[in-house]
């Protein structure tokens, strides 16, 4: 059924009938119609097509099809409003299904037809006000959100599973659409996810409009819901010359173009590439931007023959801030004490430094993804952020001279090597020790002690050796001085 208002709407503002088919989805006779409408009514603007009722638009548009006396079922529209306000509101085709159920008061009275019946719903809820459209200027808003539907990577050795999180950003005026994984939802991760955004679009919105997210605002106070943008993602934004505005505390209805692109995402990305699997980040990554790129390539979009990606190109990438010359990286500033093994601890992730350095304190900075050592203003040494907790990140030209061979520098082969110069038995050792740890790393310190206390009995000889007045042997990890009398006394970690 051809929406009457629209056309009559759009022929006062002088289309041609060739356009007006075009946007309409119309046919030619609805738009002669609708012109002899517009030439005995005399209507010449959009506000005298707006204000013509439900009526007004049945006794112009009547089409010699209907009963004499025009009787149909009414509708219930309020109770049709009322059970679509709420999460779990139905379909306009199940109400309409409903109503076909309602007895009709006379014999003659029909039921409406689907189409009618969603005109009249509409025109009630836009002459009471019950809600307003949004409108959206070219290169004004970027709404960001996270996809409520993970992904996951699958380790191809051990099948363990590590959780991935969608980061979903959509210009509203052109609809493109950009998404990206993440390992975690940390303000780190989403500002770079941002970065990422704003260059794929090739340019910043002058507004982001994120949710109430802990990542991107701070509640001002436990007795308001009223939330502020927190200072760190602020100062990511300004960085681009452009701001933050979260949406409402409470049923926001501002960023619902982003709903939008998450269900799209939703379904064309994660539900599409579900019985994939991916074995690191990258490979995930690269799968995601290839359904981007179809989903801003599809057509036709909004009822045309064109693209998102053309929409943006033609209306809206030209009104984006541009970038700045330099992307924003995200720097984070430490301190960590080197241990005798030569390496500095940073969130449970090890990293070498030169053997010179050892029980010097440095400063650790952290710029993105690289790990840079400095000491007394000089970096020293230089890494890539390690990802596996518990790891070891060792550079082999930080190892001391003494080290001797340093292929395959804190891994179990390379520990159960050097054990071997000692002995069997210590290889034995080493191997339960390891093999006891639940993240085999963890023990890595351990046999680094272990293989020190063999330098000291290379030093003062093999075990219950008489040095002195005083006996010695190595009973455990402990020097046992067994004394004059042969009476214990244990020192840990060395000889007394």
């Amino acid at each position: 059924m051809a929406d009457y208002r629209l056309i009559l709407s759009l022929i006062v503002q002088g289309y041609s009938y060739r356009q007006i088919e075009a946007m309409a989805s119309c046919s030619h006779r609805a738009i002669a119609k609708a012109h002899t409408i517009v030439k005995n009514e005399s209507l010449t603007t959009t506000d005298q097509v707006e204000a013509l009722t439900v009526d007004d638009l049945d006794r112009f548009f009547t089409d010699g099809r209907k009963n004499v006396d025009g009787d149909f079922v009414p509708i219930d529209v309020d109770a049709v409003i009322n059970a679509r306000i709420g999460r779990k509101k139905p379909p306009l085709k199940v109400l309409w299904a409903r109503y076909l159920n309602t007895p009709a008061p006379t014999q003659s009275a029909r039921h409406y037809r689907y189409e009618r019946f969603c005109q009249i719903i509409a025109e009630h809820v836009r002459t009471h006000d019950l809600t307003s459209p949004i409108t959206h200027t070219p290169g004004h808003t970027m709404q960001v959100d996270w996809a409520g539907t993970p992904m996951w990577i699958t380790d191809p050795i051990t099948r363990a599973v590590t959780k991935v999180s969608i980061f979903v950003a959509t210009l509203p005026y052109s609809g493109m659409i950009f998404a990206y994984g993440c390992l975690d939802e940390k303000l780190s991760a989403w500002c770079d996810a941002h970065r990422r955004a704003f260059e794929y679009f090739g340019g910043v919105a002058q507004v982001i409009i994120p949710d109430n997210a802990s990542t991107a605002s701070n509640q001002i106070s436990k007795y308001d819901k009223t939330r502020d943008v927190n200072v760190s993602y602020a100062g990511f934004l300004e960085h681009y010359n452009t701001a933050a505005v979260p949406t409402r505390a409470y049923r926001p209805k501002e960023k619902a173009n982003v709903e939008s692109g998450v269900k799209i995402v939703t379904n064309w990305i994660i539900h599409y590439l579900a019985d994939r699997l991916f074995a690191d980040i990258d490979d995930l990554g690269d799968a995601v931007a290839d359904r981007v790129e179809w989903i801003n390539d599809r057509t036709p979009f909004r009822s045309e023959s064109k693209s998102r990606r053309e929409w943006f190109t033609e209306c809206e990438a030209g009104d984006l801030i541009g970038l700045p010359d330099q992307p924003w990286q995200d720097v984070s500033w430490k301190k960590a004490k080197a241990s005798r093994d030569w390496h500095i601890q940073v969130d449970t992730i090890k990293y070498s430094v030169p053997a010179t350095f050892v029980g010097t304190t440095v400063d650790v900075r952290i710029i993105g993804t690289r790990l840079d050592i400095l000491a007394g203003g000089d970096i020293i040494a230089s890494h890539r952020v390690g990802t596996k907790k518990h790891s070891y990140v060792t550079d082999a030209d930080h190892a001391p001279a003494s080290q001797g061979q340093t292929t395959g520098l804190w891994t179990r082969g390379y520990f159960l090597r050097q054990a071997a110069k000692t002995g069997p038995n210590t290889v034995d050792a080493l191997t339960r020790l390891l093999d006891a740890k639940k993240i085999e790393a963890q023990g890595f310190r351990a046999c680094m002690n272990i293989l020190s206390l063999g330098e000291y009995l290379k030093l003062w000889g093999p075990p219950d050796r008489a040095v002195g007045d005083h006996r010695y042997c190595l009973w455990g990890p402990a020097a046992v001085d067994l004394g004059a009398t042969g009476r214990p006394s244990a020192h840990r970690h060395g000889f007394k």
